[in-house]
């Protein structure tokens, strides 16, 4: 039997790689094309192959965590004829065990149901990571104070992580506010607007809502935050793991934007 190799891409794969995630996930060719323009990394991403042919891959995203390196891990796919033969498995220690040997400390990631997240478990990914839940009305947004959030157990993506999340959800139907203060993403459901991931700078808080409220007519409002609101349901919301036996995960970690 041929064996599989597990290894980096080059360029000529990009098309293979297209592929292999528009045929594991229900995603848009626009929103992965922009992946690949934007995000691409030919040196974070990893794959298994079978002879030539591409059969699994994942991704990583730099970031960073309480000052140190770190990456959000994503689009991790198998061909569905080479499933559920532990090579995802393989492919997720490779991965994990390079990008320790590159400087990275920790590894998040955004499991997209109940059984990822027990499969991830067996990596020594744990269920640090959690959000909260907030509910408000139109009302209640006009006259909410100042709020300022915290900077501590936040993983941070950079600018241009962020820029290609505003191109990405936009292909969904997504909206977004943005300025140099405070940056926002939410959902039109009905009367209900979600904004499932919000940043501002200190003392914009206001400023950031008074351009959501301005660029949507719901009347009910759904934010999903790291505790700035008092009124709040706590989630799991991700999956952390130390790279490093010296380091001790902290508890309660927000991941910032996450992909669909």
């Amino acid at each position: 039997m041929m064996e599989i190799n597990f290894c980096k891409p080059d360029s000529s794969d990009i098309k293979s790689l297209k592929k292999l995630w528009l045929s594991s996930f229900d995603e848009e060719p626009k929103a992965v094309d922009l992946f690949f323009d934007k995000c691409f990394n030919a040196k974070q991403t990893y794959i298994a192959k079978y002879g030539e042919k591409i059969i699994s891959a994942l991704y990583l995203i730099s970031a960073s965590f309480n000052g140190q390196k770190a990456h959000y891990l994503c689009g991790a796919s198998t061909h569905k004829d080479f499933r559920k033969q532990g090579i995802m498995s393989k492919l997720i220690k490779y991965a994990l065990e390079d990008s320790a040997k590159s400087g990275d400390k920790y590894s998040f990631l955004f499991p997209a149901n109940d059984n990822l997240y027990n499969y991830y478990q067996n990596f020594g990914y744990r269920e640090n990571c959690i959000a909260y839940i907030s509910d408000f009305s139109r009302n209640d947004l006009l006259s909410l104070q100042e709020l300022n959030s915290s900077e501590n157990n936040i993983l941070k993506q950079g600018n241009d992580f962020r820029n290609f999340a505003v191109e990405y959800y936009s292909t969904y139907n997504i909206k977004n506010v943005k300025s140099k203060n405070y940056f926002a993403l939410f959902e039109e459901n009905e009367n209900t607007a979600e904004v499932f991931y919000f940043e501002f700078e200190k003392n914009n808080l206001k400023n950031m809502i008074n351009d959501i409220l301005k660029n949507t007519d719901a009347e009910y409002f759904r934010f999903t935050h790291n505790k700035i609101f008092e009124n709040a349901q706590k989630i799991r919301y991700g999956m952390v793991k130390s790279l490093d036996s010296k380091i001790t995960v902290p508890k309660d970690i927000y991941i910032g934007i996450t992909l669909n």
